[in-house]
């Protein structure tokens, strides 16, 4: 069928400021097809204008409250009410502007929304040449402190070696080849290593149990040259044990919880649909033979492990997706709201087993997952993460609402969906970590931007009135950087 995104080194690029179909949000048909895209537009948005205004509202907090434009040509992206740069989530933030890097929208030359994109690709680039294995940084450097043992010193806010980190990185990196392939950010050295970096650890971390290390001269980073061990994880900071699948190895989830077994499907997912974005840049970028050679090795030997080892029998669903496995025989069967999840394979363009995902997307949606919870009028629905303290445990989180939503086969299940979302934001008019099925004034994080980027993808994805017109694409006002702390790009 043509319901899901399929992945290969030939993607198409995409706009949708103008009504056009959204695919930046689920890929499209390979094989040199024409795309058929699954979401079409509803210009007749018969809901109320809430739904409009906070997705406008929503769409441009990215870029006024969360970004900082810096001198040295980068992009410093927070979170929101936390002040570094995770990798996924910047990448995720400013996935909605990539489509108005087009010449279409802006003149050529001076494009705000190509000097945004840019820059926050040029940073993760660093950041990811400076230490492969972390997942959130600072801006500046930091003088040594008392969590150097936990790996985080110098630009490093926290050093989770989470696997959908670097996917991110090359899901935005491709996106904008697509729209704005003349670039000169292409040209960069930093930016192609980085990718290079990512396809050498992912290779050397499938067998995570030989301590393999990657080598070469662009594992030179004060972490490089001996494996990855992280204090909390258990077995002296290996992690639990695991046994040869094919697919690569994560430490952490991308809630930053620790993997109780550390080949995770989604993420591994998530990573092979990054690999055919890989070979097609090394082979029609870069020209690169060998990497566009081993990526391709790699993202098939994922396929291999995710169908061998990802897939196990529910008693109820029949063949479901794991969370996560170890290739020894043990699994965990749920799924988290942090994004790459299970739910959200189809929109990352992961081609599922049409079977297994329908299966699996019914056990998710269902009290058989015990992330999934309701409200005691049974009118409020969805699932959360194990994230969550105990007291908040029951909370529901808006970003796997907002997938249910782009994963959804109906205009129907998205339009109910898209009411329950602004009905639980508190009143705030905004999207939040989590909150009280019963009572969604009781929230967690007040401040957090991925979700709210992801809300207005969802309303992107039906109606052409958001952004509401007139678009106007201006950037906050360029900051200077301390000098010991400047990039060099």
């Amino acid at each position: 069928t043509d319901r899901y995104a399929q992945t290969s080194s030939n993607w198409f690029k995409v706009s949708n400021l103008d009504g056009q179909s959204n695919a930046h949000l689920r890929g499209a048909e390979f094989n040199k097809r024409k795309p058929k895209y699954p979401i079409q537009h509803q210009h007749e948005f018969e809901r109320d204008s809430k739904v409009l205004s906070m997705c406008s509202k929503l769409l441009w907090s990215t870029l006024k409250e969360t970004t900082e434009i810096l001198d040295d040509g980068t992009t410093f992206v927070i979170t929101g009410d936390i002040k570094n740069m995770w990798l996924r989530d910047s990448a995720a933030q400013v996935h909605p502007y990539v489509a108005m890097t087009a010449d279409k929208y802006h003149d050529s030359v001076r494009n705000p929304a190509r000097r945004l994109v840019s820059g926050v690709i040029k940073r993760q680039a660093f950041y990811i040449r400076h230490d492969p294995w972390a997942n959130a940084f600072r801006k500046d450097l930091r003088p040594e402190g008392a969590t150097e043992w936990l790996g985080r010193k110098g630009y490093i806010a926290t050093w989770n070696y989470e696997l959908d980190s670097g996917c991110y990185f090359i899901r935005l990196l491709y996106f904008y080849w697509l729209n704005v392939p003349r670039d000169p950010l292409f040209t960069s050295k930093l930016v192609k290593d980085a990718v290079q970096i990512m396809v050498d650890l992912w290779s050397v971390e499938q067998r995570h149990e030989e301590d393999k290390i990657a080598e070469g001269k662009l594992f030179d980073c004060a972490h490089c040259g001996k494996p990855y061990r992280y204090p909390e994880l258990p077995r002296n900071g290996k992690g639990s044990e695991t046994a040869y699948t094919g697919m690569t190895w994560s430490g952490h989830r991308p809630s930053d919880d620790r993997c109780r077994y550390h080949f995770l499907v989604p993420s591994n997912m998530f990573a092979f649909v990054a690999l055919g974005y890989v070979v097609d840049l090394a082979e029609n970028l870069w020209k690169d033979l060998k990497l566009q050679h081993s990526a391709q090795s790699l993202a098939n030997e994922i396929k291999s492990g995710i169908e061998n080892h990802g897939m196990v029998a529910h008693p109820k669903y029949g063949r479901i997706y794991a969370y996560e496995v170890d290739g020894l025989g043990n699994h965990l069967l749920m799924d988290d709201a942090n994004v790459p999840s299970l739910l959200s394979a189809p929109y990352l363009g992961y081609p599922v087993d049409e079977m297994v995902y329908r299966n699996t997307r019914k056990f998710i949606l269902s009290e058989q997952n015990p992330t999934y919870h309701t409200s005691k009028d049974g009118k409020v629905k969805g699932y959360g993460s194990p994230h969550m303290a105990a007291r908040i445990q029951k909370n529901i989180w808006p970003m796997a609402q907002i997938i249910q939503g782009l994963t959804a086969d109906s205009q129907e299940e998205k339009l109910q969906l898209l009411d329950m979302l602004v009905n639980t934001d508190g009143g705030t008019g905004r999207m939040h970590e989590s909150y009280n099925p019963d009572y969604p004034e009781r929230f967690t994080r007040s401040w957090f931007t991925w979700p709210e980027s992801l809300f207005a993808e969802l309303v992107m994805s039906l109606t052409n009135q958001c952004p509401e017109k007139p678009v106007k694409f201006s950037l906050p006002e360029t900051k200077q950087t301390d000098a010991k702390s400047r990039i060099k790009t």
